[in-house]
């Protein structure tokens, strides 16, 4: 049975009706934020508010404008000159996830990090750290059961930190700023389908303390900075909405029953508001989200609350808005952000809108295909070198079989 496209065609021109009023009701509330926004250049009543609603516990998710550097909100900050020399290491990883129709239980990470020597002649150098996991103590949880997907994912993420801090500290002799650059953001919490997510999360904060210990290494010996930075493609956060809805609130309707919602404004997203604000190469100012879990690493020490800035990292009329997360340690120092700031932006017009180490560290962490293929082969060989019983799953053979492929991802060829 194929698709009758006849059937989906017009629930295709209903979708196209909705989407274009969606759209603007969107434009019209954007232009009220906007209004809200161009007059929120009191930095002191934005505090007072904020403050007002941490006192009555009021729930507000939104950004705070970081005291320490006093960037007013609704400005655009242009693009710092980028450092002669820097040390750029990225790092993204991938995943071939357990599978209980394989020939034995297991489950692999690859983490791809990128060392890129900016401003020098020297060549990029590609790392790769694959792990096998095959033993109970990884692959069942204390029920005995099999490890989510969400599992493998959290691991995986922790050692991507942890693999990019260890080479950042083995490269803290480099007379020159060093920026280590992951994707996604910074802040990482797991959820109850974690069977050792408090674990997780103290070896996480253990990677971003080792970030910051190299910082204070290079500091000392040798005058330089290690900066983090977290990369998030396409935003679809809503901090500084939330702060204008809080803003645009009387002092008494300053409570959680209002909070939990971005009233008028809602299904606004921060990118269009930023799309005014910011040209290419232009930053917003250093915000910090409001959250719980952002609260639990102020706690565990200043230095790693996390701050963000929106960055446009289009070049001439285009425009594509990142988020850009930084620790503490990198917010409270104007030099440092502007290494940031600058590096990442330079690094995105080498690959049109994305960083070129990230990106050449996620082609480095990738698993593809014939790999995963490859993988299984070699686990059935040596299992049955061991005098271990193989089986295959018929399910599996079937599909195998219906997209015209052997077991072992080979073109089946007719006679």
């Amino acid at each position: 049975m194929t698709l009758e496209f006849e059937k989906v065609v017009p629930q295709v021109e209903r979708m196209g009706r909705a989407v274009a009023a969606h759209n603007m009701t969107m434009s019209e509330r954007l232009l009220d934020a906007w209004e809200w926004f161009a007059e929120m250049g009191d930095l002191g009543a934005i505090h007072e508010r904020i403050q007002l609603a941490r006192d009555r516990d009021a729930g507000f998710r939104g950004a705070a404008p970081l005291k320490e550097i006093n960037e007013p909100v609704n400005y655009a900050y242009p693009l710092p000159a980028v450092p002669p020399r820097a040390t750029i290491i990225a790092a993204d990883g991938s995943q071939v996830y357990p599978d209980l129709h394989a020939a034995a239980l297991y489950y692999l990470t690859n983490i791809g990090v990128l060392v890129y020597h900016h401003g020098t002649d020297a060549l990029p150098e590609p790392i790769t750290d694959p792990r096998l996991h095959y033993t109970d103590e990884f692959l069942r949880d204390e029920h005995g059961q099999m490890v989510t997907n969400t599992a493998v994912n959290a691991r995986r993420t922790v050692t991507e930190r942890q693999v990019l801090a260890r080479e950042a500290w083995d490269r803290r002799d480099i007379d020159a700023p060093l920026v280590a650059i992951s994707d996604g953001p910074l802040l990482f919490w797991v959820g109850n389908d974690v069977p050792d997510g408090r674990r997780l999360e103290q070896d996480y904060m253990g990677a971003l303390v080792h970030m910051h210990d190299t910082h204070a290494a290079m500091q000392r010996d040798i005058n330089q900075t290690a900066s983090l930075a977290g990369y998030v493609d396409r935003p679809t956060s809503t901090f500084a909405v939330s702060l204008i809805h809080l803003m645009s609130l009387h002092n008494d309707d300053v409570r959680r029953a209002i909070l939990t919602t971005n009233g008028d404004l809602e299904g606004l997203t921060d990118k269009p508001l930023m799309f005014k604000l910011l040209r290419p190469g232009e930053r917003s100012a250093l915000l910090v989200q409001q959250s719980p879990q952002n609260k639990n690493y102020h706690d565990k020490g200043e230095n790693y609350e996390i701050v963000f800035f929106y960055l446009n990292v289009g070049a001439g009329q285009d425009y594509h808005l990142a988020r850009v997360e930084i620790p503490m340690w990198v917010a409270r120092v104007p030099a440092m952000v502007d290494n940031v700031h600058a590096l990442v932006y330079d690094q995105c017009q080498v690959m049109w809108r994305y960083p070129y180490a990230l990106t050449r560290a996620d082609e480095l962490a990738v698993i593809r295909a014939h790999e995963r293929s490859q993988l299984g082969e070699m686990i059935e060989i040596e299992l049955r070198r061991n005098q271990q019983a193989v089986e295959h799953s018929e399910k599996l053979d079937s599909k195998a079989v219906r997209h015209g492929r052997t077991r072992y991802g080979q073109k089946r060829h007719s006679r």
